[in-house]
């Protein structure tokens, strides 16, 4: 099985400027609006909480979109289940139906991670291409090009 497709500004393959560009067009007209991202209805109170905080914490990014919604969603409810299971594992640590559940909702979360882009090595890497991109404006060769 192939890797999974990168985001245009997060891909380091070698794109011709107009490549990129109409990819970037289309990512962001596939992206849809972010006008509306408000947690569903089956959330409990503590599950709407971690939901804004975490549409907090990545606004700044400027990746999310309505669609994201769902995943925050699951993110929430794996974080409170998480959270849930380790009140139960701090009374009595050896209880196995609290482990399942942790392990399964921390793998969960750990996948939705993955798709938000908030994994340690997924935050490493939109800044060292950031960075790369950044460095690639200030060399006075791109810029002479770019006349």
């Amino acid at each position: 099985m192939g890797r999974p497709a990168k985001n245009v500004d997060l891909s380091n393959s070698h794109m011709s400027k107009s490549e990129k560009e109409k990819r970037k067009n289309l990512e962001n007209k596939l992206k849809g609006k972010s006008d509306n991202i408000k947690p569903a209805a089956y959330l409990n109170e503590n599950q709407e909480r971690l939901f804004y905080e975490l549409v907090k914490e990545l606004k700044g990014s400027d990746i999310l979109s309505n669609l994201d919604v769902y995943i925050l969603s699951a993110c929430a409810i794996s974080l409170d289940r998480i959270a849930f299971s380790e009140k139960i594992l701090n009374k009595s640590p050896l209880n196995k139906d609290a482990m399942k559940i942790q392990d399964q909702y921390m793998k969960q979360f750990l996948r939705l991670c993955s798709e938000l882009g908030l994994s340690p090595q997924s935050r490493s890497k939109i800044s060292s291409l950031a960075e790369s991109e950044g460095n690639k404006n200030k060399n006075p060769i791109v810029q002479i090009l770019k006349r």
